[in-house]
């Protein structure tokens, strides 16, 4: 049985932090010289859970505000154990109801926690923001011909422009202004792609960005990437702002979510759908629609619609779909083996480890 750092027993949900290759003395690495939570592991197999004090379960913050001070110690107790070994961290507010449980995670993650090893060995992530000048933008645009032209035209009408003139116009430059936006971002990320094991892209939320990514990048080749953006920067005269930031675990690119559910609420989710045990995502899927359009308040009309019933059928789906999912994984990865270990006495616990998905195309 694993013990908090001061010898007492875990006996409340167990804050798990990130999966560690397990080693004799991956502990005292970095609990005993903690500066955010007073950590501990629990081994089984070749992994280790690093856990500890986290939030009271159910008492993290929902605004920003709330959130803001429990991300920040995360990421710090993150950064203490990356500093003593390789981790792959886990998703921030995840808890374990016991410590039987965390040991199901260690045994049912295995060969996914494996696989992301060996691809992420020696890795780690980086923030790219590029921003340009917008006033020297703007003022470049103005002399495409097309803006150019249609300013003529306005120039030349009788009086004042009408609103829907100058809308016109805004809308010309805004255009002028995407275009040499995408090309700028996608030369910029074929150079940057190519001194990195994997890109992620992220849409541009301000005017003045041009493009944010994440790169994963081995530490071995860290100054291929000093050197290229060092090139970038020459190349285009000085007039871009690069900000790379890092390096950080690789979040983006290997993040383990744990889904913990209690075998009452599973068994209940399968009566609610009329599925057995062995069902597929597929059948999931078809059982979920069938139900929905007799009791969704939009399609069964107002005197059948359920507006109460569709919310916990939508539950049941997502129990469902997500316990399909990991038994699809683990048949693909194992070949078929059994997933009995995924059960931890009342709790059945599922775990994936995730690339986040591309948040835009427009730069690609």
């Amino acid at each position: 049985m694993s013990m908090h750092p001061d010898g007492a027993r875990w006996n409340t949900p167990i804050y798990v932090y990130a999966i560690v290759p397990a080693r004799p003395d991956a502990g005292e690495a970095f609990g005993a010289t903690s500066t955010t939570n007073s950590l501990g592991t629990i081994a089984t197999g070749p992994f280790a859970a690093v856990v500890g004090d986290g939030p009271q379960t159910g008492s993290l913050g929902r605004s920003r505000e709330e959130l803001a001070p429990q991300l920040l110690a995360h990421q710090k107790a993150i950064e203490q154990i990356m500093r003593a070994t390789p981790l792959l961290p886990v998703k921030f507010g995840t808890f374990a109801p016991d410590e039987t449980s965390v040991r199901v995670i260690l045994e049912r993650g295995k060969t996914a926690f494996e696989a992301a090893f060996s691809r992420l060995d020696g890795c780690v992530q980086m923030e790219i923001l590029v921003k340009w000048d917008l006033k020297t933008v703007f003022a470049e645009v103005a002399e495409e011909d097309v803006v150019a032209r249609f300013k003529r035209k306005l120039e030349l009408a009788a009086g004042a422009p009408e609103e829907a003139s100058r809308a016109e116009l805004g809308r010309v430059v805004k255009d002028a202004l995407e275009r040499r936006r995408a090309a700028l971002a996608t030369t910029l990320l074929e150079a940057l792609r190519a001194v990195a094991v994997d890109v992620i892209t992220y849409p541009a939320t301000a005017d003045q960005v041009v493009l944010h990514l994440v790169l994963l990048m081995k530490v071995d080749d860290m100054t291929r990437l000093d050197h290229c953006l060092e090139s970038l920067d020459a190349a285009y005269g000085g007039q871009l702002a690069f900000r790379c930031v890092g390096p950080f675990a690789p979040y983006s690119f290997a993040t383990v979510e744990v889904e913990v559910v209690d075998a009452a609420a599973l068994a209940h989710a399968r009566r609610l759908l009329g599925i057995g045990s062995d069902a597929s995502i597929g059948q999931v899927r078809a059982a979920y629609r069938r139900l929905a359009k007799s009791i969704h308040p939009d399609l069964a009309g107002s005197i059948a619609g359920d507006s109460a019933g569709m919310v916990a059928l939508t539950d049941a789906y997502r129990i469902l779909s997500l316990n399909a999912e990991a038994d699809d994984g683990q048949h693909r990865i194992e070949g078929g083996g059994s997933t009995a270990s995924r059960y931890s006495a009342d709790h059945l616990v599922n775990v994936f480890v995730r690339r986040q998905p591309e948040a835009s195309d427009d730069a690609a």
